[in-house]
């Protein structure tokens, strides 16, 4: 993923900083034709292009010129304008888009078709909510999706029907505002909280292990607010909140801050 590359090259100059080297920025903006400034999310698909989601819109970056999709476009008609993230298939030519109000869509980029899933009132294998806040490639090849009211939601691709993980559906979850979500591929669930910490839940039994922020442990984790999640290679599991970045240790189950200079 994009947002894969981008956290290593800030991981890289954050810890072997090169005061001798200089950079230049390129700013491609609205001259370019980008549909709004507010840049939330971007991904990478398999022919090299780059999607940027916005709170206007997603746009295709083609050489140095935008090309905006909005609710309505012709190619990508989005359910809804004001995203929150998206994410490349890594097996298949599909980009999932989750809105903050319309839902969750599976747009394939080869074929220029697109698999719609919105919550139906009538229909409780459907999504729980429309608010989509993360997604995540299972370790089984389905999907993971987490919302900000309900919980996190788990797709079956074959029959897209979903299954609910929230508060409801497991009781020890001490949350269902979510903004993150990891599979760590060992049977594990990282749910990155809103205000409420860092859950870690054991999908084959649905036990929760809640993290939360003490101000008495220097090893808790940062801050409650928990707003992204990543496994590098190695098997690292880092935290990123709106108080700094941690690295979580699952063996002992603490915490190591990061700190600026």
């Amino acid at each position: 993923m994009m947002r894969q590359t981008v956290f290593f090259i800030f991981l890289i100059l954050y810890l072997f900083p090169c005061h001798s080297q200089t950079y230049n920025v390129k700013k491609l903006g609205l001259e370019r034709k980008l549909s709004n400034s507010y840049v939330i999310d971007i991904a990478e698909d398999k022919n090299g292009y780059l999607w940027f989601a916005t709170e206007e819109g997603i746009n295709k970056l083609e050489g140095n010129i935008f090309t905006p999709y909005y609710k309505g476009s012709k190619n990508l008609n989005l359910t809804g304008n004001e995203l929150n993230c998206i994410l490349d298939d890594p097996n298949e030519p599909v980009l999932w888009i989750g809105t903050q109000r319309a839902g969750l869509a599976a747009f394939n980029y080869k074929t220029n078709q697109q698999v719609i899933y919105q919550h139906d009132e009538n229909n409780p294998n459907s999504i729980a909510t429309n608010d989509i806040t993360d997604i995540c490639v299972a370790s089984d090849g389905n999907m993971w999706i987490s919302t900000y009211w309900r919980g996190v939601e788990y797709l079956d691709r074959k029959t897209g029907n979903f299954i609910h993980y929230n508060q409801q559906t497991v009781p020890e979850l001490v949350s269902n505002t979510v903004w993150s979500i990891l599979d760590d591929g060992k049977g594990n669930l990282y749910i990155g909280h809103a205000n409420n910490g860092m859950s870690v839940l054991s999908i084959k039994t649905k036990k929760v292990k809640n993290f939360i922020h003490d101000n008495s442990d220097g090893n808790s984790i940062p801050c409650n607010n928990v707003q992204s999640l990543f496994k590098d290679k190695t098997g690292n599991i880092w935290v990123g909140t709106e108080k700094g970045l941690a690295l979580f240790n699952p063996d002992n189950e603490t915490f190591k801050k990061l700190r600026g200079g």
